[in-house]
């Protein structure tokens, strides 16, 4: 058995969500964060697309599917890599994920998936067995272990608009708390541990909270509707009158496409419409010609 010096392991930052970078300078390699709020998520996301870019991310998705389930949020990891000029597909491809639905899915997630090699360790559902105290423990002890073997952050997002809701080891365990709530002029944080800081940041700084794809999408129509369209004309704005037309009928089918963002699966059912056009006018030219 080989074993390395405390001196020889480099330590690093991971930035990607400007509050906790701001305050405490990134995740650090080898700690553990517990964060929790309405803004949660959003932390998680920033993290998680910024080191994949990097090295692979393993994302637990610990929920329960009877109660309230998680699903990862292509569309905000879409967003947020498009906005750090990274591809969305390629940093999707980096994000190991792992579901459990009960204790007994999260007992066997952690033995048969996790392993050392990984950037980041992700756990979203902190809370979400957490009846089941022994298990819950269990597995967030296992995860927090092979992060520090990894020399990786190891953060979980627990749910809880004011306090975070976690078991007492865990609590004692984590190097940092963290509250992080929407405002309507951006994000308030918190840390709880390992000291008191409070402080509010600004969204220019930030990106957007996680909404429903139909929320997405009649928001982003509203924009075209009022920035894109009035600078249109002619044979050109009738275009566009009918993609809206299209659009609103095809909101079922463009929410289950694995696109990055909704302007992409707008492009996308657009050009079918546009090919279904085209193969139209070929046999009406072909029958023309007969």
């Amino acid at each position: 058995m080989s074993f390395i010096k405390a001196s020889g392991i480099r330590k690093f930052n991971v930035h990607g969500f400007s509050p906790i970078d701001d305050s405490l300078g990134g995740l650090n390699s080898g700690s553990s964060y517990i964060i929790f709020g309405d803004a949660a998520e959003l932390a998680m996301y920033s993290y998680m697309t910024s080191v994949a870019n990097l090295g692979p991310v393993l994302y637990i998705n610990s929920t329960d599917y009877y109660s309230e389930r998680n699903l990862i949020d292509q569309e905000t990891i879409g967003s947020l890599s498009k906005a750090s000029g990274l591809d969305p597909d390629s940093v999707l491809d980096r994000i190991y994920e792992v579901s459990a639905h009960s204790p007994e899915r999260l007992a066997l997630a952690v033995k048969t998936h996790l392993r050392p090699g990984f950037s980041l360790y992700v756990l979203h559902g902190l809370n979400s067995f957490i009846d089941d105290k022994k298990s819950s423990d269990e597995a967030y002890a296992k995860i927090l272990r092979t992060a520090v073997s990894s020399n990786a952050p190891f953060l979980s997002v627990t749910k809880g608009e004011k306090d975070p809701i976690a078991t007492d080891f865990m609590i004692s365990s984590a190097n940092y708390i963290i509250g992080l709530w929407s405002e309507e002029s951006g994000i308030s944080l918190e840390v709880l541990k390992p000291f008191q800081f409070q402080k509010s940041y600004g969204w220019d700084k930030m990106g957007r909270l996680t909404k429903p794809f139909r929320e997405r999408y009649e928001e982003y129509l509203a924009f075209l509707e009022k920035e894109f369209e009035p600078l249109l004309r002619g044979e050109t704005k009738e275009s566009f009158e009918e993609l809206k037309k299209l659009w609103s009928s095809e909101i079922a089918s463009m929410s289950s496409l694995m696109t990055a963002q909704v302007s992409d699966a707008m492009t996308f059912v657009a050009i079918i419409r546009l090919m279904q056009e085209v193969e139209k006018l070929k046999k009406e030219i072909k029958n023309n010609k007969k």
